[in-house]
């Protein structure tokens, strides 16, 4: 584990990513619960979000293990008792950087588990961010681009189609602010901002392939960090890709170049079924 940062700052920005996950698998239509096998758990403090029937790491995993009290080797039983029933193939642990006990790491490898990767949490306050220029209109959007807005997520993410309804199922839902780019009627990005008290929470950034480096994601950015002041946030929280000399990481250098800063480096646990 790397140099922890303050433990205060270490939970709010690890609470308020896990409420807005745990209000996106909530909002799962019942159609896309059965298609996806969609569950929402809690094992020790940690949630456990399951989507069996995607393969798709960031859509099981177990987020806040070790935060609100130290994590035993029978927590991570029933945290793969839960993955296991479920027939998940696999899925990550990810350990902020004051999960307990100290020694959770090798509580994990123990049970088969081994690093896969790392993700970066970032943050910044809610200062006014710099000016974009782009073609592209920002428009905060409502249930009548829901399905759209669905179909460029999975489409950019390259989630099945059977998650279309459940990305769609979003838009419009308290908490939430979702936006697109628009190249005249058509909209060609996206991007998201949940609202957990005075943190606000950012995802679901994309771009159709043709209308990239025209600005829209930088726009669809600094517009949620405008709504996040005037919606009382003082925090703006993301999490994204490591850039790696092996690997750059787009989403990063865009969110450091609008004045974003790295709170830590969060690393995942991966457990493969045998």
């Amino acid at each position: 584990m790397t140099d922890t940062p303050n433990p205060e700052l270490v939970q709010r920005l690890e609470r308020c990513e896990i409420a807005a996950w745990g209000d996106f698998y909530r909002s799962a239509p019942e159609t896309s619960r059965r298609a996806c096998a969609v569950q929402l758990q809690r094992v020790a403090g940690a949630s456990i979000a399951i989507a069996a029937n995607v393969d798709v790491l960031a859509l099981n995993r177990a987020e806040g293990l070790g935060l609100e009290r130290p994590a035993t080797a029978d927590d991570i039983d029933e945290i793969l008792r839960m993955y296991t029933s479920a027939h998940v193939p696999r899925f990550f642990v990810q350990l902020a950087p004051s999960a307990q006990p100290a020694d959770i790491v090798a509580l994990l490898e123990n049970k088969g588990f081994s690093h896969y990767n790392n993700w970066v949490k970032l943050y910044r306050d809610v200062s006014p961010p710099p000016y974009v220029s782009t073609d592209l209109e920002v428009k905060l959007i409502d249930a009548t681009h829901a399905a759209e807005f669905g179909r460029i997520v999975t489409s950019c993410f390259g989630w099945p189609e059977s998650m279309e309804d459940w990305v769609a199922a979003l838009v419009g839902r308290s908490g939430w602010r979702h936006f697109a780019a628009f190249h005249g009627s058509k909209p060609v990005a996206t991007g998201s901002l949940f609202v957990d008290g005075d943190c606000g929470w950012i995802d679901f950034a994309t771009t159709l392939p043709d209308y990239r480096g025209r600005g829209g994601q930088g726009a669809i950015l600094t517009r949620r960090i405008r709504d996040a002041a005037e919606l009382g946030c003082s925090t703006i929280v993301v999490e994204t890709a490591e850039d790696r000399p092996d690997k750059s990481a787009p989403s990063y250098r865009n969110q450091i170049r609008y004045g974003f800063k790295v709170a830590y480096v969060r690393p995942n646990y991966i457990y493969e079924m045998k």
